[in-house]
């Protein structure tokens, strides 16, 4: 397996969150997480390092619960931002030490959608129930009741908090040493969060290897436009989500596949079982007949309805009256009826009750 932001060392490994959070962005859920399950399993410690504005509700609780799952021993740091939803991945539970200049923010879940009223009010209500595992989330990493949680920091503003707030609110565990500090200090938000961007971009690693295999990756037609390796990057992700989507679609047309074969199997079992009961063929010729129907259904069919059903043998009489009603079936089986010759009696009968049985043989509904 292919890792992407990620940064290996003598026995741990960093995994960046450096980006948006959401399908096909710079961290996308379904890449970070399996990378993370095969991480834990080769190395011992795991570091995860943030620095993002945030992004997709749904994404980012995913790398929530995996993080917070996970049993391999991981350490958060946020190296710059850590907003809305990173901001709630930052909080996971697991250890989090924070950048002198790195921050924390919260806010209220925000969305939108277009339709009808009943729509509206859907959207809003999953958007609450959102809010309130989030609240929860919270309270539990700093020791807060989830109502308090929603009332300090849910209310439609942006709650920006610094590094030492989070510590001595017990959100960060403490500030880790960056070492040297920078020429200019960052201080708003968009200045911390573009300090770490470009603070990753320039560390030297292993520069010349990387150009050079950068000039051979342009070599192939899927990569001739890459110019960088943050567009290397994106690019290896865009494949990697085109894969996963790929896979997806073959196991989804291969169930589809075998439902309908499925249902087209008990729609020829009921067919043939029909005609068994009508006394247009015998048992004996049903595994001819199916044989025909899997051939050539349209004509096999055609050949059955035109064939003219018999009588029920008079051997039903032993399990029936005189004038029968549907209720004196209602405690055997199809297949019983079908042995005894009375599947077309219960039909005429008590149609109602021979659709019942129908479904509860075959699966399907009854379509006269």
């Amino acid at each position: 397996m292919k890792f992407f932001n990620t940064i290996p060392g003598d026995g741990e490994v960093a995994i960046l969150l450096y980006g948006d959070v959401g399908d096909g962005q710079k961290v996308d859920s379904g890449r970070v997480v399996s990378e993370l399950m095969a991480l834990q399993a080769q190395y011992g410690k795991i570091d995860v390092r943030i620095n993002s504005n945030g992004g997709d509700v749904f994404s980012g609780i995913a790398i929530y619960n995996a993080l917070r799952t996970s049993k391999a021993d991981i350490t958060i740091y946020v190296d710059g931002v850590a907003a809305s939803i990173a901001g709630i991945i930052a909080l996971c539970g697991k250890p989090l030490y924070m950048s002198p200049y790195a921050k924390l923010m919260l806010h209220a879940v925000s969305g939108g959608t277009w339709g009808n009223a009943s729509a509206l009010r859907q959207t809003a209500s999953m958007m609450e129930t959102l809010q309130g595992d989030l609240a929860r989330m919270i309270a539990h990493r700093c020791g807060m009741e989830a109502k308090e949680v929603t009332a300090r920091y849910f209310d439609e503003k942006d709650h920006w908090i610094s590094a030492d707030e989070a510590v001595s609110m017990k959100l960060a565990d403490g500030l880790y040493d960056m070492g040297e500090k920078p020429e200019t200090e960052p201080k708003t938000a968009g200045e911390v969060y573009q300090y770490f961007n470009n603070r990753l971009q320039t560390q030297p690693q292993n520069q010349n290897k990387d150009m050079a295999l950068l000039e051979e990756l342009k070599k192939m037609p899927t990569f001739k436009d890459v110019n960088s390796e943050a567009e290397l990057l994106m690019k290896a992700q865009q494949l990697e989500n085109q894969a996963t989507k790929a896979e997806a679609l073959e196991k989804a047309n291969k169930a589809y596949k075998e439902k309908a074969e499925a249902a087209e199997a008990a729609e020829v079992e009921a067919i043939v079982n029909k005609a068994v009961s009508d006394g247009k063929i015998g048992k004996e010729q049903v595994a001819t007949f199916k044989a025909l129907m899997k051939s050539d259904r349209a004509n096999t069919e055609s050949l059955l309805k035109g064939m003219k059903a018999q009588k029920p043998q008079m051997r039903a009489a032993a399990y029936i009256d005189e004038h029968p009603t549907g209720s004196s079936f209602a405690d055997k089986s199809w297949d019983e009826l079908d042995r005894c010759g009375l599947l077309a009696v219960l039909k005429n009968s008590d149609p109602g009750l021979f659709a019942a049985k129908y479904k509860e043989r075959f699966g399907v509904d009854y379509n006269n």
